[in-house]
């Protein structure tokens, strides 16, 4: 089978600059699963779960050492969360396991918290944004647009805010000031040399954002949050075509066949006249979704496409598997992953979500986890019945 001819993606316009962070990934001991529908359509059958990890990101500006984290997944004590959190929570999310907060993560990697600059938070839902309040109120809080206003000053003076008043006292939120471009998204350049863009990022929850982090002159690291929540919505594309076979070098589970011809996986795309450059998903819209705006959702999604074409730019999305089984040894605090370009991990975890997908209708992976977790009991089964 032939492979068909890459469309030349439209230049990022990034700046050039030299001026650079260094960038850690953690993982946030956060795992999650959901049914699909919850996050992506159309239903492929035999791709019955979601497996999500969750990532933030420790952010360290080289020229003047300044420190900030990006997302901060799930608070441990989840059940200590606002009423509407905790009913979520406990009655509409089927697999859920958290077993450190992410402050006491970089506690014991070496950071001191009251050295933070500023906490990036892609959006206000429960899998990224920790808990806040046990951050120092020197630590800036940097939100996008909408933010203020509909979550401010917290639970229960503003009743249908997912935050504690307590999250908010004494602390500096800043609504991202976009101005500039990166892609087709609007920009903010943080620290005014070109090193870290926070990026307009809309329709998946209000205020949603994302960050561009320059890791070396040439290279840059898309800090994802939730514009998706599968890399199968985003590959593959005109830009980057499913090849055949799947590259050795891609990491392959070992009851797929080696090589694997793409048609092991094409066979259950929905779109069999566009299988090899079309994404395999589009972000859910029904009324289960957790997209609260599809249509502009999908135009992100899109957009990041152009990203995730750019040989320069590695996307990681905060719930992506392909991180945890390809650069979990370069995790915090035990390295930086700025020499990612050097150790091939894009090509490395590019096709990775392919693990996932079905073979001749039979389910790719099991569930990451066994049901809803509090206190790290297991206190209900994915289908909801107490245990």
């Amino acid at each position: 089978m032939s492979n068909p001819t890459p469309k030349q993606a439209p230049s990022l316009g990034l700046p050039k600059s030299n001026s650079t962070c260094k960038v850690s990934i953690l993982d946030t001991t956060a795992e999650i699963t959901v049914p699909p529908h919850m996050l992506v359509e159309p239903e492929i059958p035999g791709h019955n779960w979601l497996n999500l990890p969750d990532y933030s990101f420790h952010i360290k500006h080289e020229a003047s050492g300044a420190e900030l984290i990006f997302d901060m997944g799930i608070r441990v004590d989840w059940q200590n969360s606002v009423p509407a959190i905790v009913d979520l929570c406990g009655n509409h999310v089927p697999g859920m396991k958290v077993s450190e907060d992410v402050p006491d993560i970089l506690t014991k990697g070496g950071v001191k918290l009251e050295n933070l600059k500023a906490f990036i938070l892609s959006h206000w839902h429960f899998d990224h944004c920790g808990n806040i309040s046990r951050l120092p109120q020197s630590v800036d809080l940097i939100v996008g647009p909408g933010f203020k206003d509909a979550f401010l000053p917290g639970y229960p003076t503003k009743e249908e805010s997912p935050f504690w008043e307590a999250d908010f006292k004494g602390r500096n939120v800043i609504e991202a000031p976009f101005n500039t471009k990166i892609g087709k998204f609007q920009a903010w350049d943080y620290f005014g040399d070109g090193s870290l863009y926070v990026l307009n990022v809309p329709g998946h929850a209000t205020g949603h954002v994302s960050a561009l982090v320059r890791t070396t002159p040439d290279t840059a690291v898309f800090m994802g949050g939730d514009v998706c929540h599968f890399t199968g919505d985003i590959r593959p594309t005109e830009y980057v075509p499913l090849p055949d076979p799947i590259p050795a070098k891609a990491q392959l589970d070992k009851r797929l066949p080696h090589p694997c011809p793409c048609s092991v996986f094409t066979a259950c795309h929905p779109n069999q006249d566009a299988a090899r450059t079309t994404p395999f998903y589009k972000c859910s819209s029904g009324p289960t979704s957790f997209y609260h705006d599809p249509p502009t959702a999908m135009e992100s999604i899109r957009n990041l496409m152009e990203f995730d074409a750019d040989p320069n730019v590695l996307v990681i999305i905060a719930h992506d598997t392909a991180p945890r089984e390809v650069m979990a040894g370069s995790f915090f605090p035990n390295a930086t992953i700025n020499d990612w370009k050097q150790r091939g991990w894009k090509e490395v975890m590019h096709w990775h979500f392919l693990n996932e997908m079905p073979v001749d209708g039979k389910t790719g992976r099991e569930p990451m986890v066994d049901g809803l977790y509090r206190d790290g009991k297991r206190v209900k089964d994915l289908e909801g019945n107490a245990v």
